[in-house]
């Protein structure tokens, strides 16, 4: 097996690729609708049934069932490969934008982030056995179905296969430059409430206590906990209090999105807000949520499995980058457990989560040669 098999026979592969992508756009998957997701898992059980992976799948009462895949090997250095099916983009988003190809560009909602990344890894052992190879070690394909609403019903066993496994390799879409995501920021939400006391605005105001004008304070205090140098963002992002203009507000709620560079930062951030001191005595103050994904640190780890990627694609003349971005994904908690993990190994195009929403179909072809690559090497 050489590199340039690997990138010959992707790129073969490209009607395949998107036949598989056609199918997999063409059910929609919001997060939570259990008929879309229960279609989806489905085909591709069948699909990767054909292919030789046992398939097996994990019930999820609130969201569709997640799909856990295996190539078993007798020993050698055991891969995840991590995506998600579920989607952002509401049921009748395919009716207004269908599914299209033009030229290089493939679109349609759910496309990009991510049933193609989702295609890249049925294709990419695909390629690895075109070649006249084999994965290094045990292969597990793992796509769940609640990433895009913070991965609750997820998580755990998300990080259970983690732990059993040597590396984690997501195929969530690149950076739109084409660069692997070494690391990623945490998240976290905080919904601030905010109990006041109700006045007459004309006749006695003073005898209230405003959860308006307290909510205001914590809204600038709160923001002024980000640190632009470390890359540490809060953002105060709705706020709701009051119900009718000649009446001083006794309840209000304010909702924090929090990005988190270490996990100091996550500390520092949380114990701030948590320890909120009103200024009005007469208004009490309860905090709710917190850190919902951790930082994805650049580790060690998640170096060396970087430089390998790095030697991979070198191979063929290609340069890697990388870099350290601020949406959360899966690999977030895998990366915390101290496995192995890189990031933005699925498509290339741009547009996430929007009407134009598209995949690069050559660059990504580029992409599924690399995933090959990694999993056929120790």
């Amino acid at each position: 097996m050489t590199i340039a098999d690997l990138h010959r026979h992707a790129h073969e592969g490209r009607p395949a690729f998107l036949a598989l992508l056609e199918e997999l756009v063409r059910i929609e998957t919001p997060t939570g609708d259990r008929d879309g997701a229960g279609r989806l898992v489905a085909h591709l059980s069948r699909v990767l049934e054909a292919d030789g992976w046992s398939v097996s799948t994990v019930a999820r009462e609130a969201v569709g069932d997640v799909l856990v895949a295996r190539l078993a090997a007798p020993s050698g250095t055991s891969t995840l490969l991590l995506a998600h099916y579920d989607t952002v983009h509401p049921l009748g988003t395919l009716a207004r934008h269908p599914w299209r190809v033009d030229g290089d560009r493939a679109a349609g909602p759910g496309a990009l982030d991510m049933k193609a990344g989702v295609a890249a890894a049925v294709l990419a052992v695909r390629v690895l056995r075109a070649a006249g190879a084999e994965p290094a070690g045990p292969l597990t394909l793992l796509v769940t179905s609640d990433e895009e609403t913070g991965s609750h019903h997820s998580r755990a066993l998300i990080e259970e296969e983690a732990l059993r496994h040597d590396r984690v390799l997501v195929l969530e879409p690149s950076r739109d430059d084409g660069a692997l995501k070494l690391g990623r920021k945490g998240v976290a939400d905080f919904h601030l409430g905010f109990e006041g006391r109700a006045a007459h605005a004309g006749l006695a105001p003073e005898t209230g206590a405003s959860a308006l004008i307290e909510l205001a304070h914590a809204a600038l205090e709160i923001a002024s906990l980000a640190d632009t140098s470390l890359g540490t963002t809060v953002s105060p992002t709705v706020a709701r209090a009051g119900h009718a203009t000649n009446v001083i507000p006794d309840a209000g709620r304010l909702s924090v999105d929090v990005r988190l560079p270490t996990m100091a930062e996550a500390e520092r951030v949380e114990a701030a807000i948590r320890g909120y001191a009103p200024r009005d005595a007469g208004v009490r103050v309860h905090v709710e949520g917190g850190v919902n994904r951790p930082p994805m640190e650049a580790t060690l780890g998640n170096r060396a499995l970087l430089a390998r990627a790095e030697e991979v694609a070198t191979a063929w003349g290609w340069s890697v980058q990388s870099g350290i971005v601020g949406g959360g994904s899966d690999g977030n908690f895998t990366s915390a457990l101290g496995i192995a993990t890189l990031d933005g190994l699925g498509a290339l195009g741009g547009g996430a989560h929007t009407a134009g929403e598209h995949v690069l179909v050559s660059a990504t072809l580029d992409r599924v040669a690399l995933v090959a690559g990694l999993v056929g090497q120790p």
